[in-house]
């Protein structure tokens, strides 16, 4: 096989690139990763400050099951990564619920929660299996629920996401805690046992994850930063003779001769395969005969504020700030399990975003305080210690939220694929709300 032609043509970067091309290595494929960006580690790449290096918010391998733990550690290095097991906590109403993400409405008040309760007896829906299986925005999974529920949801959508929920896919309840379809209403072990009676419940109700007995694992490398593990992959794959260029300008063209031609800015390659790991603009735009002309990805802008402590607060290796208006979407806690600063400071971060608040979006510097009071309220800092150092990052895109339009231009995407590239082109993860454990299952099945 000439030097232009490979088994495998990988388009994506990050944790995605990084896994397949070592799944497709171990296979004795011969493997090219095209980036767009010199740093293949993606949003796993730390920010450097104060002397250390600290994660872009929370950035363990989480929601991972056994046998996951075992190849990753594998790939990683059996040395550097550490099981710190499920460390989430939520902030409702201003209490601490551990070992739950979403919000937890039995902390706004017993006579709140009965309500709630009711409400979702009343709202009783035999079909509720296919009605959530037909939606296909983020409104129609909310018709679903009570008033009480869909208003809340509804507001939060318009305020963090500057979108109607009926523009956004059915999928945002799966991409942020806070729009969670199934809600936390009752204590666990209430919960837990009314979804074994009925199938409406079931669907409509949330409970811990430590009550239902799943796996709580969370690898990190101890007193590191994700970057770390990132590196060691990067090093694996290239020690198994894995070839990686970037470039910004590349397109796929029809197969010829049981090969797909891929042009990059500097060359062209044949492949007998091509995995496309990118979000689905991204993906759309690699074909000469596109298949849409509409967005369906809506990247989530977030303003993401660091701040020095004197001292680690906090048990949580993060907090989901869930009282309703709230600035903060989450608070992580980098130096309970990472790096200090080089004075020995810890660090932790909020995530903030409010996509109505301008004078947020022109000025958070005006909001400083705001964040520590709410990091105060997440039992992240003392009531009695003051901001010292800090910086304050504005990011453009970190969640991609999937559009209303996005399941038929994936349909496009793949019908394309089907009819003019005999199906040897893979878009693992897409149309599937990605987490590392999901992309993981996904792609651990695939026959390289």
């Amino acid at each position: 096989m000439s030097e232009n032609y490979f088994d495998i043509i990988i388009i994506g970067t990050g944790f995605r690139a990084l896994v397949t091309s070592y799944l497709a290595l171990k296979k004795n494929k011969k493997v090219l990763i095209i980036s767009n960006s010199k740093n293949l580690s993606g949003v796993m790449s730390p920010i450097t400050w104060k002397g250390g290096s600290f994660d872009k918010g929370y950035q363990f391998f989480d929601g991972i099951d056994k046998s996951q733990k075992l190849f990753l550690t594998k790939f990683v290095g059996n040395n550097l990564l550490h099981d710190f097991g499920y460390g989430a906590a939520t902030l409702t109403n201003n209490k601490i619920l551990p070992g739950h993400s979403i919000p937890y409405w039995p902390h706004k008040g017993f006579f709140y929660s009965l309500k709630l309760t009711i409400s979702h007896f009343l709202n009783y829906r035999s079909d509720i299996k296919d009605r959530i299986n037909y939606a296909k925005s983020y409104k129609d999974l909310l018709e679903l629920l009570p008033k009480i529920t869909k208003k809340f949801l509804e507001n939060e959508c318009e305020r963090i996401l500057g979108l109607n929920s009926s523009q956004v896919s059915y999928s945002l309840e799966k991409t942020l805690p806070k729009f969670c379809f199934r809600q936390s209403i009752l204590p666990p072990n209430i919960s837990n046992f009314l979804k074994k009676k009925s199938n409406y419940l079931s669907s409509t109700i949330a409970t811990t994850r430590n009550s239902l007995k799943l796996d709580c694992i969370s690898l990190y490398p101890k007193g590191k930063n994700i970057g770390v593990a990132s590196d060691a992959m990067k090093k694996k794959i290239v020690d198994l003779g894995v070839k990686i260029i970037n470039s910004n300008e590349t397109k796929i063209f029809n197969l010829e001769n049981k090969f797909i031609k891929v042009k990059s800015e500097k060359a062209v390659f044949k492949a007998k395969k091509i995995y496309v790991l990118t979000d689905l603009d991204d993906a759309v735009s690699l074909f000469t005969n596109k298949v849409s002309e509409t967005k369906s990805i809506h990247y989530l802008p977030q303003i993401f504020y660091y701040f020095t402590s004197n001292k680690i607060k906090s048990k949580f290796q993060y907090v989901m700030n869930n009282n309703i208006n709230n600035l903060v979407n989450r608070a992580n806690n980098h130096s309970l399990y990472g790096e200090k600063t080089e004075n020995n400071k810890n660090v932790i971060s909020a995530e903030v975003c409010d996509n109505k608040n301008e004078i947020l979006q022109k000025n958070p510097e005006k909001f400083i305080d705001k964040v520590w009071e709410e990091l105060r309220s997440m039992q992240m800092v003392d009531k009695i210690e003051k901001i010292s150092d800090y910086k304050i990052f504005k990011i453009n895109k970190t969640l991609p939220i999937e559009l209303i339009t996005y399941n038929k231009t994936l349909k496009n995407l793949k019908l394309n694929i089907s009819q003019n590239f005999n199906n040897q082109i893979k878009l693992p993860g897409l149309g599937v709300p990605f987490s590392r454990s999901n992309f993981l299952k996904m792609v651990q099945d695939e026959k390289f």
